[in-house]
């Protein structure tokens, strides 16, 4: 075997060796960040303004559709609002981190230089993704606001009619065109990059932005009017985004649980049953 042959063959050799390690520890990282965001949620170490007046005085469950807006508009402060949107915030953080970690190994994979230049370009591209999601607590607090009673108060009132209105514009939204060329976009491959911490955040801007808009369905509107509170939906949505994000078969995914949302909204309409929408402690 030829010397340059033998060059080659050794550097693809530690090509090989040092990827995977790399790609691995974003992986894992990923992973125990989301335990992280899980477990600051459930152990209560979020800002969950108005929590006494909503259990105590208006006896309305934490997981009831609506609930938490509703506790934020009687405090009416900007502490409340800011409190709602870091809840909000890591709540988003919590179900989005396991449909990003394939992202996250993929960006970290085509980045062209040192580890050290790999982890600093991550962490800014997921700071300026977390800062979207962060964000994004301005949408069911707007639509509290415009909708008549509130989410609440709608739901609770219209239960059937609001329901299944919620869940047949869901799967509109979910089998749409929109939707699935957000998706491919979403889970394109990343192209070779060596961004530096301003451009990392701009990245992350821009798909966290793309984030919201392909999950625009199932998280601001089935969510909000479910109740996002409410431990099932949380991971059965948590699921669902999560395997959209496969390049194989996700986009199937979308268009299927968009049929489901359809017909399951239409039979709600039509024969209205009686729904397991928490009102009642």
């Amino acid at each position: 075997m030829s010397v340059s042959l033998r060059s080659a063959l050794e550097g693809v050799t530690e090509n090989r060796s040092v990827e995977p390690d790399r790609t691995t520890a974003v992986v894992t990282a990923m992973l125990g960040l989301d335990a992280v965001w899980w477990l600051l949620l459930y152990g209560g170490h979020v800002p969950m303004p108005g929590m006494q007046w909503l259990m105590l005085s208006a006896e309305i469950p934490m997981a009831a559709p609506g609930a938490m807006e509703r506790a934020v508009f009687h405090i009416g402060t900007l502490e409340a609002v800011v409190g709602y949107t870091v809840m909000w915030g890591v709540m988003m953080w919590a179900m989005m981190q396991p449909a990003m970690t394939r992202f996250a190994r993929e960006y970290t994979a085509a980045y062209r230089g040192s580890a050290l230049g790999a982890a600093r370009a991550l962490v800014a591209f997921l700071g300026g993704y977390y800062v979207v999601w962060l964000g994004s607590a301005c949408v069911p607090l707007l639509v509290n606001a415009v909708v008549p009673g509130g989410v609440y108060g709608l739901t609770r009132e219209y239960t059937p009619f609001v329901i299944g209105g919620v869940l047949v514009l869901t799967g509109i939204y979910q089998v749409s065109r929109f939707k699935r060329s957000l998706l491919r976009t979403c889970c394109a491959s990343v192209a070779p990059h060596a961004d530096g911490a301003t451009g990392a955040v701009r990245t992350g801007l821009h798909h966290g932005v793309q984030c919201v808009l392909t999950c625009f369905g199932v998280f601001f509107l089935a969510m909000v009017f479910f109740g996002e509170m409410n431990l099932v939906w949380m991971v059965a949505l948590t699921g669902v985004v999560t395997i959209e994000r496969l390049p194989s078969w996700g986009e199937e995914l979308a268009v299927g649980t968009g049929v489901v949302s359809l017909v399951a909204g239409l039979l709600v309409l039509l024969f209205q049953p009686a729904l397991p929408i928490a009102f009642a402690l």
